[in-house]
C-alpha cells in the first residue's frame, strides 16, 4: 500500500501543476434586460485564459447576453436612460443591431458560439449537427474541467484525504478486520441484492443515464437540462479517467483476488452521480442518490470485490471530481456568482456579484 501512496501524491501533485499553469419574476427581468450591453466582443480575449466557471456566457438560441460584465454594462445603461431622460425600455427587443452585437462578434458564419460563452446546444434546433458538435467540443471541455479539479480547494482537499485514507485504513489492519469478519459470517447480501449494487453501481449504467438526459434535452431544447446532463457526462468522464489511471498506477489487488483493485471504481462513480444530482437538482433526489450510492460502497465489500479502504478513498474521489466539475459549470462572471438584487427604499432592481470563502 505505499507504493499506492506514492503514486497517489505523483499523480495529485502533476494534476495541482497541471491545472496551476493555466419581487416579481417577469419585473426581474425587465430589468436586467436593461443592463445587457455589448461588451461580449472586448471581453472574449481576456476570458479566453479564464476558468470556464470565471468566464461571461450566453444562451446561444436566444441570442442575446445574459450574464453580466459588470461596470462596462451598467455605465452604458446609465448614459442611455440620461440620454431618454431618466426613462429606458422595459422589455428587451426580440432582435436587431444593438441587442445582437455582443454576440455577433463571437458567431462564426454558421452561426456557432464557443462553448465558453455558450449555454445549450450549439446549433438549437439541429439535432444531429449540434451533437457532433457537442462531440467535438468534449476534449478540450474535459481539460477545461480538469483544471478546474486541480484548483478547487474543497476538491483538492477529498483527493487528499482519498490518498490518505486508503494508506491509513490499509496500513492500521482494517481491512484485514474486515476480511475477517466476512471469512467467519459470509455475505450478508443475498443474489438479488448483491446484482442491485452491482448493477447500479456500474459506470455504464450512470452513463447510459446521464446520456439519455443528455439526448431528450438536446432533441426537446431544453437548455437547463441540457448543461445539467453535460456537467454530469463530463464529471463520470473525468472520474473514470482518473479511478482508471490510479488502478494501472497502484495495481493493488481485490479481495476476489482481481488486479487494479484501489479505488473502487463502482463506489467512485456513483459518488460522482450523486454529488453533481445533488448539486444540479438538490436534495430531494441528491440525498437518495448519495443513500444510493452509500449502498454500493457497502455492496462492494459485501462481495469481496472490493476492501474498506477501496471504497473509501472511490467516494472521496467521485465527491470531489463531481463537487469540482459542478461548480465549473455554473454560470459566473470573474468567478462570482450573478445574484438578484433588490433596493426597496430606492425602487431599484439589479444583479449583485456574490462569492463565498
Amino acid at each position: 500500500m505505499a507504493r499506492t501512496g506514492v503514486w497517489f501524491c505523483a499523480l495529485l501533485a502533476w494534476t495541482v501543476l497541471g491545472g496551476c499553469s493555466q419581487g416579481d419574476p417577469q419585473a426581474m427581468r425587465e430589468e436586467l434586460a436593461r443592463y445587457e450591453l455589448l461588451t461580449l466582443p472586448q471581453l472574449a480575449s481576456a476570458q479566453e485564459a479564464m476558468p470556464r466557471g470565471d468566464r461571461v456566457r450566453t444562451d446561444a438560441w436566444d441570442a442575446n447576453p445574459t450574464w453580466l460584465a459588470m461596470t462596462e454594462r451598467m455605465a452604458q445603461f446609465e448614459a442611455g436612460r440620461a440620454e431618454t431622460g431618466g426613462t429606458a425600455p422595459t422589455t428587451r427587443p426580440a432582435s436587431g443591431p444593438a441587442t445582437r452585437a455582443g454576440v455577433e462578434g463571437l458567431r462564426t458564419a454558421d452561426g456557432y458560439i464557443p462553448w465558453r460563452f455558450r449555454r445549450g446546444a450549439a446549433y438549437p434546433g439541429d439535432f444531429w449537427t449540434s451533437l457532433g458538435r457537442y462531440g467535438k467540443e468534449f476534449p478540450q471541455t474535459l481539460w477545461d474541467d480538469t483544471r478546474a479539479t486541480a484548483t478547487n480547494p474543497f476538491s483538492l482537499v477529498c483527493l487528499g484525504a482519498a490518498g490518505a485514507a486508503g494508506i491509513a485504513i490499509h496500513t492500521s489492519g482494517a481491512d484485514k478486520q474486515v476480511a475477517s469478519h466476512y471469512t467467519r459470517n459470509g455475505h450478508q447480501l443475498n443474489t438479488f441484492w448483491d446484482s442491485v449494487g452491482d448493477a447500479g453501481g456500474n459506470p455504464a449504467s450512470h452513463f447510459a443515464v446521464a446520456g439519455a438526459i443528455f439526448l431528450g434535452s438536446l432533441a426537446r431544447q431544453d437548455t437547463d437540462n441540457y448543461e445539467k446532463s453535460s456537467t454530469l457526462l463530463h464529471a463520470l468522464a473525468l472520474n473514470g479517467l482518473t479511478t482508471v489511471a490510479l488502478k494501472l498506477c497502484t495495481n493493488t489487488t481485490s479481495p476476489n483476488g482481481d488486479t487494479y483493485g484501489w479505488p473502487s471504481g463502482h463506489t467512485s462513480s456513483s459518488f460522482t452521480f450523486a454529488t453533481v444530482v445533488y448539486e444540479e437538482y438538490g436534495p430531494w433526489v441528491g440525498i437518495p442518490a448519495f443513500a444510493f450510492a452509500t449502498y454500493v460502497g457497502y455492496e462492494r465489500i459485501d462481495a469481496r470485490n472490493h476492501d474498506f479502504s477501496d471504497v473509501i478513498s472511490g467516494a472521496l474521489i467521485g465527491i470531489a471530481i463531481g463537487h469540482a466539475v459542478t461548480q465549473n459549470h455554473k454560470p459566473r462572471v470573474f468567478g462570482m456568482d450573478v445574484v438578484p438584487y433588490v433596493d426597496p427604499e430606492r425602487g431599484a432592481v439589479g444583479v449583485g456579484l456574490a462569492r463565498e470563502w
